[in-house]
């Protein structure tokens, strides 16, 4: 059972990590339509792992900072919701408004779920997905997956071809490795970050999916030394 509860939390205006400040781009005001974000993580060994493509999880810390920035300026018909590759898990969290008072659920599920085994499986957590963009279908809903997609799905080609039809829009955050051309086909948004890539990359991803629908926004990222 996906968690919803929440209290009032104080917004993070940077995100300071390895001595340095990360500011994001301008969130802009409320989207005029009702939106939901749904953000699948990857636990798996190859991501967390040591020598894996996230082995310090600050893809987590990133994402916080990404959604802190949105709750700012958030509103009630604006939803979040956190699934994970181990789904379902303790670290789910049902969508809820993107709000100051939201951020404590939300920050709840950004986080390696205390029940989780490390899946490299898709399939669970985008079956789950599904069902909660069809439950809201008045809603503009956007996927994104932070994963490597070194998927160990039993038929990874099914599972990528039902990514496609995901019913709304899908962003893949390729984390470390690289994805062969046509894997991630249709009409994904496909973002790799890689070992070169420069911190606060993470959150710039979520961050330009968060406000797609949201006017005046602008998504850029700067980084200063502290």
């Amino acid at each position: 059972m996906l968690g919803m509860t929440g209290c009032a939390g104080e917004p993070d205006p940077a995100l300071d990590t390895d001595q340095r400040t990360y500011q994001l781009g301008d969130p802009g005001e409320p989207s005029p339509i009702p939106t939901l974000l749904i953000a699948v993580f990857d636990d798996s060994g190859s991501v967390t792992g040591r020598g894996g493509n996230d082995p310090l999880s600050k893809r987590y810390a990133e994402a916080e900072h990404a959604f802190r920035g949105i709750s700012n300026r958030g509103s009630k018909r604006e939803l979040g919701a956190i699934l994970h590759f181990d789904s379902p898990s303790r670290g789910d969290v049902a969508p809820i408004p993107l709000t100051r008072r939201g951020m404590a659920a939300l920050g709840r599920g950004l986080r390696f779920p205390s029940d989780a085994v490390g899946s490299s499986s898709l399939e669970p957590s985008l079956q789950q997905a599904t069902q909660l963009a069809e439950g809201y279908p008045q809603h503009a809903t956007t996927l994104v997956v932070l994963s490597d997609f070194l998927l160990l799905d039993a038929d990874p080609s099914q599972v990528l071809s039902d990514l496609v039809t995901f019913p709304g829009d899908v962003h893949a955050v390729v984390l470390g490795s690289q994805v062969p051309d046509g894997v991630l086909a249709g009409d994904i948004t496909v973002t790799e970050i890689s070992y070169d890539s420069h911190p606060g990359a993470v959150a710039k991803a979520l961050f330009n999916s968060l406000v797609a629908h949201r006017p005046g926004s602008s998504a850029t990222t700067s980084i200063e030394d502290s």
